[in-house]
């Protein structure tokens, strides 16, 4: 007999899922930076640390063993979940042994395995969203799972450092490692579904990631989502450092750069996740990004010295919700152009290259910022993110799913 899920039950899986995942990735882009620019860190040393993501761009390069291995009984994809989630977690223990006042190579060894591991949760994550999403439900999908991220964002990047400001760097590695195990109770009660189950396929393997650049209007396509996102990541990088600079708290920051501007993304995720079927792909991603392009430019203002409180939350805020509305556009179009038989690895080769432009974003933001300043930072930020607009108004981007795979019973 097959086992079917409810939309309740998706939706409530794939946000617990992904609020977990974004929990450290928070931590290490959003508070980290603060963190090392208060030791007195370099700004170039704090943009290397933006290296750790390096896990993220090359995973697609064992997402095919994801795809191809699993437990039939235990659900081919939840069967790689419930053991990634416990290494994630003692990875963030281990973490909290460390000391960055004293050694940051300690720190940038425990936190490169542990992003080895997120990335690896993050495939079959990825591909169990796309093999139970109907394609009618993949916009508002994408919308919880882009809103889901960035709650954890705001308890990785926000409450974490607040924490840290507070309580101690110990104390709030703990928590984090606690955030981090309570969807475990989800993925251990659900029972993935008899049709989602992968049955290993002369398809499943390293051939599919060359097949995905055959396809009509492929390396247009890559370009957009190379270039989507870089400006935004490069602008978020070295925002704490600034904030640090111009003589912010931890716990100040925390709450601008880790609740509010992703409160305001998980917001722009939700809207932006339910305007993509009325707007279509096409206008919603083009629409997006040159929202976010222009929301990008109020950076120039805390650049330049101005950093009333109002006006600090007004800009965050700002460039946080439209950057959820064009997550939630870019991440609805890769999932319409992931194979459902080969979905974990289709997803994952679209997302590592949408990774690739904000990870060499995040590693010359530093060098920018030190060598010629914040204000010509953020204007590079700007004409990039404009950039990646004018690409998605010129090349072909597609408007329909490939097929679902059929229902079988395992």
């Amino acid at each position: 007999m097959e086992s079917r899920t409810s939309r309740r039950q998706r939706m409530t899986l794939i946000a617990a899922l992904y609020v977990s995942q974004a929990i450290p990735v928070g931590f290490f882009v959003i508070a980290l930076p603060a963190i090392l620019r208060e030791s007195g860190a370099r700004l170039e040393t704090v943009s290397l640390f933006g290296a750790l993501a390096l896990a993220w761009v090359f995973k697609f390069l064992w997402a095919p063993l994801v795809d191809r291995f699993g437990s039939k009984t235990r659900g081919h994809f939840r069967s790689w979940l419930l053991p990634l989630q416990m290494l994630a977690v003692a990875a963030v223990a281990v973490i909290a042994t460390t000391d960055p006042s004293e050694s940051l190579l300690p720190l940038a060894v425990a936190g490169s395995l542990f992003m080895l591991v997120a990335a690896t949760q993050d495939i079959a994550t990825d591909g169990l969203a796309v093999r139970i999403l109907p394609e009618a439900e993949r916009g508002i999908g994408n919308g919880v799972q882009v809103g889901g991220f960035y709650f954890g964002q705001i308890l990785g990047g926000g409450l974490v450092l607040f924490l840290v400001g507070r309580v101690g760097w110990p104390v709030a590695m703990g928590v984090m490692a606690l955030l981090m195990a309570l969807p475990l109770l989800p993925v251990w009660r659900f029972r993935e579904p008899t049709w989602a189950v992968m049955r290993p396929s002369s398809r499943v393997g390293f051939a599919a990631l060359g097949r995905f650049f055959r396809r009509p209007g492929a390396l247009g396509w890559v370009a957009v989502l190379v270039v989507y996102r870089a400006g935004d990541a490069a602008a978020v990088r070295m925002l704490g450092p600034l904030l640090v600079d111009h003589g912010l708290t931890l716990a100040s920051i925390g709450m601008l750069t880790g609740v509010a501007a992703s409160v305001g993304a998980m917001a722009g995720a939700l809207v932006g996740g339910w305007l993509v079927n009325s707007l279509g792909r096409r206008a919603s991603v083009l629409l997006f990004a040159l929202l976010h392009a222009f929301a990008l430019i109020g950076y120039l203002l805390p650049a330049t010295g101005r950093i009333q409180p109002v006006l600090l939350y007004s800009v965050v805020l700002g460039a946080a919700f439209t950057g959820g509305l064009a997550t939630a556009a870019i991440y609805t179009s890769m999932m319409d152009r992931s194979d459902p038989a080969t979905s974990a690895t289709d997803f994952t080769l679209q997302q590592s290259l949408c990774a690739l432009g904000p990870l060499v974003g995040s590693i010359i933001s530093g060098v920018v910022a030190e060598r010629f300043g914040y204000t010509i930072l953020f204007v590079a930020c700007a004409v990039v993110a404009f950039a990646a607009a004018g690409l998605a108004a010129r090349r072909s981007i597609s408007t329909s799913a490939l097929p679902a795979p059929p229902r079988t019973a395992c």
